[in-house]
């Protein structure tokens, strides 16, 4: 099952008379970059957050906050005096300081305030199942956002494969028309040329043209990143490092055919690639 990168979760609940919210976002990323932002109230659960998001998402830039949302006013009321007067103890060593305007700023940092918020053991529980039931909620995101990533990348192989029939239908006749216009050729030079010499510079040519085993190849490889995408554990990378050889036998085809509706047809096949890679970028 593909998992994307991209998600979000959010969950919220009133815990000893306080709204506790957390919110996790997602975005795509080569490893797992973390990134959390907590009340201070509950700092506590800093390590119980960042390890449960550790076992349950590899890969991803995770944006985390846990915060308590509360509009009463006495949250904050009992300011930290010792902290304040051994601040301006230090600072009155070196300079001549305003003493109320540096306490009014110093109050506006909650760090210099005490909280009186406290949880008991069960509504710590409560707000780790909270936290667990967030994540999930992410997860659950990330797996509807990767069925739809799976859609789109089924889509791109099946039109490359098209594309791969359409080049098939056309390769015969293209050498075909070769031949022929090599034999008008022979006909002008009126055996005024050694055959056998000929005959082996005309063989190396038709070598340098053929692209049979680059279209086996290719159909391959997408037979691989087609049973790739449907396996239990997808990875990616993986995906991405089939995608460049997708990639490497479409662009030697295009090289090869020296044929216009082919060129075509293989423009069209990078077009897909493109969205392919795209794609990938988001898988973890």
């Amino acid at each position: 099952m593909i998992h994307s990168m991209t998600g979000f979760g959010r969950k919220e609940k009133l815990i000893n008379k306080k709204n506790i919210v957390i919110e996790i976002s997602s975005l795509n990323s080569k490893s797992l970059d973390l990134n959390l932002k907590i009340d201070d109230s509950i700092s506590f659960l800093h390590e119980y957050l960042r390890r449960s998001i550790k076992e349950k998402i590899k890969r991803g830039k995770v944006n985390v906050s846990l915060n308590i949302d509360d509009s009463e006013e006495d949250q904050f009321t009992s300011f930290k005096k010792t902290k304040i007067k051994a601040f301006l103890k230090e600072l009155k060593k070196d300079f001549q300081i305003d003493e109320s305007l540096i306490i009014s700023n110093l109050l506006i940092n909650k760090g210099y305030l005490n909280s009186k918020v406290i949880f008991s053991k069960s509504e710590e529980k409560e707000i780790k199942i909270l936290i667990d039931t967030a994540i999930d909620e992410q997860i659950l995101f990330r797996k509807i956002e990767g069925k739809a990533i799976g859609i789109d990348l089924k889509k791109s192989v099946s039109k490359i494969d098209t594309y791969i029939k359409k080049i098939i239908s056309i390769e015969s006749s293209r050498i075909k028309d070769k031949k022929e216009k090599f034999k008008s050729y022979f006909k002008e030079l009126e055996d005024k040329f050694d055959k056998s010499r000929l005959e082996q510079e005309i063989i190396y040519y038709l070598e340098k043209l053929d692209i049979n085993e680059e279209i086996i190849r290719l159909q391959q490889h997408l037979k691989f990143f087609s049973s790739e995408i449907n396996i239990k554990d997808v990875r990616g990378k993986k995906l991405s490092f089939i995608a460049q050889e997708i990639g490497r036998e479409i662009n030697t085809i295009g090289s090869k055919a020296n044929n216009f509706k082919i060129q075509n047809m293989v423009i069209n096949m990078k077009e897909e690639l493109e969205k392919i890679k795209e794609n990938l970028l988001n898988i973890i």
